[in-house]
C-alpha cells in the first residue's frame, strides 16, 4: 500500500515537472500550469497566496469583444507559447531577475484586438494599492509593474483603453485581490467611442501601436521592501525615474511639502516669495499665467517681458531656495491659441468626419451633411471644421436632408469661406471650459511646448491638471501616459509634477496628488470628507499625504489655520495655501506665519504620540499648538452644539430655548457661533443669556447659511455659507468669563416657523492642555 502511494505521488510530481513551470526570484516564486494558469504564488517561507478555486491567468486575448483564455501552454527556456481555442497563438519571453520576473509579448497572431495580462489572483486583501499595482499584508507584498506606455495598468473596460477611476491595476475581490494590465492593438484605424461621450469617432492607427513589446514585471517580497523593489524595476527597465534634490521622489519628503499658490507677476513676485519663505513653503505656484493654452503664451500684463520675465521670477525663487511653478490644463487648447485661430491646425482632435452634400457659400447658415451621426450630440462649443474654417451650429435636423442649422461662420477668428460639395466636415472635440484638443500627433507637439516653457524659464513645478483631456485623442491611457512621458523626458532639469488624476504608469512621474479645493464651502467645510478619505488612498499607493488647497483671505483666522495644520500633522501631510494679493493685508498674517512654522517644527521633530496623531486626524477635534521655552503644548477644545427652532405658541408664551454646558477647565471666555442652518428663511435679532446674568442682543439678520462668530472681543464677524467674510458688527460687551463648572445658555430670535431655517448654536471652550515633548 505504501509503495503504491509513493508511486502515485511520484507520478504527480513528474506530471507537474513536465507540464508546469516555476519562475523564481530571491524573494518569491510563481508557478504556471499546462494551461498558462497561475497555480502557485509563494514567498520564501513557502506560504501559498494563489487561489486554488479561481487561479489567475498569465495572458488572455481580446478578440471581437470576447476575452479568451489559453487552453495550452508550452514551456522552453525563456519562452512560453500559449495556444488559444481558435488557433491563435502568443509567445511570451520570460526573464527571472533577482528581484522580479519579466514577461514580454514577443509574438502574437495578427487578428487580435488586445491582450490582457492576468488577472493574477491571490488571497491578499489587507492593503490594495489599486493605482501602483501592489497588494500587501503584514508578511508579503505582491505587485505588478507595466514596463512601457503601451502597457496599461488596470482592467480593460472600454475600446479606447481608458481607466477612468483611480486605478484598477490592483483590485479587491471575494478571494483576496487580483493584479492586471492590458495592451490594445492601435496599429490600425479604429471607430470607437472616445472619452466616454464621443461615439463613432475614427481614431487613426500609429506605427508603434502594436501588441508586440507589451511587458510587465511581477514581484513578491516583504512589505518593507516593496517600494525599493519598484525602484529596482524602474531603474533597470528605464522607466521614468523622477528625482528632486538628488533623491527619488517616492522616498523624498520634499514631494509632499506644502507650497503657496498665487497670481504673482514681475512686479510683486518679491512680496510673495518673502511670505512663502517666512511660512516655510517649498515654493510659489502661479495659478494661471497664460493667455493661451497650446502654445502657452504668457499674460502680457503680468509678464510684459514674456518668458524672460517669468525666468527672472524663477531665478529669484531659486536664490531663496524656493521652487517656482505654474498651472495649466494639460492638452486643453483655448480658442485664441494659434492652433485654433486664425488658421486651425489640421490635427485638432475630431470625433468623426462626414461630407458636404452640396456646395456652400461663405455666408450660408445652413449646411447639409450626409449623416447626423457625429453632429447630434450637443457640446459646449458645438463646432465643426471644414478646410481652414471652424463653424459653430445650433442643431442638426433629425430627418433627411440633414442640415446643420443656426451656423456661425468663421468662428473663433477663422476665415469664412465657400466650400465644395463632398468636402470633409469633421466634428471637433471640445469641453465645457471653451476649449478644443489636439489629436495624438499634435499632442506630442503640445508636450514639447510645455517642456520648452519649463526649459526656457527654469520653472520647476507643474500640475498635469485636466490630465483627462488627453483622452480626447482616442488613445485612452496610452495617450494619457505618453503625453506625460514626453514632457518628462524633454525637460532639462528636475521638476515637481502633480496631477488631477492618478494612473499606474504616470505614478513614476507623479510627485503628489493634492486633491481638495477651497471653492465649495468655508475654510473647514470645503470638501472636508473628500480630503480626509483621500489619505488612505495615498498611503496605499506610496504617495505622500496631501490635504489639498486652502484659501487664505483678508479675514482668515489663526483658529482656522490651526484646524488645517492639526490635520496636516495627524496625517504627516502637505497642502497648498492659496494666498492672493488681498490676503497679504490680513492683520492676522504674522500670527498665521508663526503658527505654520510652529506646527511644521513640531511635525518634523515628531513630538506627537501615536494617540495624539490619531486625534489630530479627526476634523471634529479642535486644537491649538503653543510653545513655551523648550516645551510644546497641545490645547484641546470642546464644542457644545445646540439647536433652536421657531415655535408656534399662544400669545405671551416665551419662545426661548434653554441649554446647559460645562467648563471643565480654569476661568475662560467661550467662543460662540450662531449659524442659520437650512435652505431658506432667516434669523433676526438673536438674543442670548448666559447664567441668567450676561445678556447680549445682536441687531442683525442672518440669511440661510450665514454664521455669526463671537470671540473674546467686542466685535463679532459674519460669514456667508461658503465661509467668506461679509462684515463685522459691534457688541455691547464681550462674552463673560466662565468659572469652572456648569453653565446655562438661553437663546431666542425672530424666525418664521414655516421656514426650514434653524439656529445652530455652538459653544467652544478649552478642555485640556498637554505638554508634548522637549527639544
Amino acid at each position: 500500500m505504501l509503495k503504491n502511494a509513493l508511486l502515485v505521488l511520484g507520478t504527480i510530481l513528474v506530471h507537474n515537472m513536465l507540464y508546469a513551470q516555476q519562475y523564481k526570484t530571491s524573494t518569491f516564486s510563481l508557478q504556471l500550469n499546462d494551461k498558462g494558469s497561475v497555480v502557485s504564488i509563494r514567498n520564501n517561507q513557502s506560504t501559498e497566496y494563489a487561489v486554488a478555486s479561481d487561479p489567475g491567468t498569465l495572458l488572455q486575448l481580446m478578440k471581437n469583444g470576447k476575452t479568451i483564455a489559453p487552453v495550452k501552454a508550452e514551456y522552453k527556456k525563456g519562452i512560453i507559447t500559449l495556444l488559444y481555442p481558435e488557433g491563435d497563438k502568443a509567445v511570451v519571453k520570460t526573464t527571472a531577475n533577482k528581484d522580479y520576473l519579466r514577461f514580454e509579448l514577443a509574438d502574437i497572431s495578427s487578428n487580435i484586438d488586445a491582450v490582457v495580462w492576468g488577472p493574477l489572483n491571490n488571497s491578499i486583501k489587507d492593503t490594495i494599492g489599486n493605482t501602483v499595482g501592489v497588494v500587501r499584508n503584514k508578511d508579503f507584498a505582491f505587485g505588478l509593474q507595466c514596463l512601457n506606455e503601451k502597457t496599461t495598468g488596470g482592467k480593460m473596460v472600454n475600446e479606447e483603453g481608458a481607466v477612468y477611476d483611480r486605478g484598477t491595476t490592483a483590485t479587491e475581490s471575494s478571494f483576496g485581490s487580483s493584479l492586471q494590465a492590458f495592451t490594445i492593438n492601435r496599429q490600425h484605424d479604429r471607430v470607437i467611442t472616445v472619452w466616454e461621450n464621443w461615439k463613432g469617432a475614427t481614431v487613426k492607427g500609429i506605427p508603434d501601436g502594436g501588441l508586440k513589446g507589451s511587458a510587465i514585471a511581477v514581484f513578491g517580497c516583504s512589505p518593507s521592501q516593496a517600494l525599493n523593489t519598484i525602484k529596482v524595476i524602474t531603474t533597470q527597465e528605464k522607466l521614468p525615474f523622477a528625482t528632486w534634490k538628488g533623491e527619488w521622489i517616492k522616498t523624498s519628503a520634499a514631494s509632499g511639502a506644502p507650497y503657496m499658490i498665487t497670481s504673482f507677476n514681475e512686479n510683486n513676485i518679491d512680496s510673495f516669495l518673502t511670505v512663502a519663505k517666512q511660512m516655510g513653503m517649498a515654493g510659489v505656484y502661479h495659478e494661471g499665467p497664460f493667455e493661451t493654452w497650446g502654445h502657452f503664451d504668457l499674460d502680457k500684463k503680468s509678464f510684459p517681458n514674456g518668458r524672460a520675465g517669468f525666468k527672472k521670477c524663477a531665478e529669484k525663487a531659486h536664490a531663496m531656495g524656493l521652487r517656482i511653478g505654474f498651472h495649466t490644463l494639460t492638452t486643453f487648447m483655448t480658442t485664441n491659441d494659434a492652433y485654433v485661430s486664425p488658421k486651425p491646425n489640421p490635427h485638432l482632435a475630431t470625433a468623426g468626419t462626414d461630407t458636404l452634400v452640396e456646395d456652400i457659400t461663405a455666408d450660408a447658415t445652413e449646411i447639409t451633411v450626409s449623416s447626423p451621426l457625429h453632429f447630434s450630440m450637443r457640446s459646449d462649443l458645438n463646432s465643426v471644421i471644414i478646410g481652414d474654417e471652424i463653424v459653430r451650429y445650433m442643431t442638426v435636423s433629425k430627418e433627411a436632408p440633414y442640415k446643420l442649422t443656426g451656423c456661425t461662420r468663421g468662428a473663433f477668428g477663422t476665415t469664412k469661406s465657400a466650400h465644395k460639395g463632398k468636402a470633409p466636415v469633421s466634428r471637433l472635440v471640445d469641453y465645457p471650459y471653451h476649449v478644443f484638443f489636439p489629436d495624438f500627433q499634435l499632442q506630442k507637439e503640445v508636450a514639447k511646448n510645455i517642456a520648452d516653457f519649463i526649459n526656457e524659464t527654469g520653472a520647476d513645478q507643474m500640475d498635469f491638471d485636466g490630465h483627462e483631456g488627453t483622452y480626447s485623442c482616442g488613445m485612452g491611457d496610452y495617450g494619457f501616459c505618453s503625453f506625460a512621458d514626453d514632457v518628462f523626458r524633454q525637460v532639462n532639469h528636475p521638476v515637481v509634477f502633480g496631477s488631477s488624476r492618478s494612473n499606474h504608469y504616470f505614478w513614476h512621474i507623479n510627485n503628489y496628488l493634492n486633491w481638495g479645493e477651497p471653492w465649495y464651502g468655508g475654510f473647514r467645510e470645503s470638501q472636508t470628507d473628500y480630503r480626509i478619505t483621500n489619505q488612505k488612498f495615498l498611503q496605499d499607493n506610496y504617495m505622500p499625504n496631501m490635504l489639498g488647497w486652502f484659501l487664505i483671505t483678508p479675514n482668515s483666522t489663526p483658529e482656522d489655520i490651526d484646524w488645517m495644520l492639526a490635520r496636516a500633522a495627524g496625517f504627516n501631510a502637505g497642502y497648498a495655501l492659496v494666498v492672493r494679493r488681498d490676503a497679504l493685508a490680513n492683520k492676522n498674517l504674522p500670527r498665521i506665519v508663526e503658527q505654520i512654522n510652529l506646527w511644521n517644527e513640531a511635525q518634523k521633530k515628531k513630538v506627537f504620540s501615536l494617540e495624539q496623531l490619531e486625534r489630530l486626524k479627526n476634523p471634529a477635534n479642535e486644537v491649538r499648538l503653543t510653545k513655551n521655552e523648550n516645551n510644546y503644548y497641545l490645547e484641546s477644545f470642546h464644542k457644545f452644539a445646540f439647536e433652536h427652532k421657531a415655535k408656534v405658541v399662544q400669545p405671551g408664551e416665551p419662545t426661548t430655548s434653554h441649554f446647559s454646558f460645562t467648563n471643565s477647565k480654569e476661568k475662560q471666555r467661550p467662543q460662540i457661533t450662531i449659524t442659520a442652518h437650512g435652505e431658506e428663511g432667516s434669523i433676526a435679532n438673536p438674543a442670548m443669556e448666559i447664567d441668567n446674568a450676561y445678556r447680549v442682543e445682536i441687531p442683525v439678520t442672518l440669511a440661510a447659511g450665514e454664521s455669526l462668530v463671537m470671540n473674546e472681543g467686542t466685535v463679532a464677524s459674519i460669514y456667508n455659507s461658503k465661509g467668506k467674510f461679509i462684515k463685522k458688527i459691534d457688541l455691547t460687551s464681550q462674552l463673560p468669563v466662565l468659572e469652572t463648572g456648569s453653565h446655562s445658555l438661553s437663546f431666542d430670535a425672530g424666525m418664521d416657523a414655516n421656514a426650514s431655517v434653524k439656529a445652530a448654536i455652538t459653544v467652544r471652550v478649552s478642555e485640556k492642555t498637554e505638554q508634548l515633548a522637549r527639544n
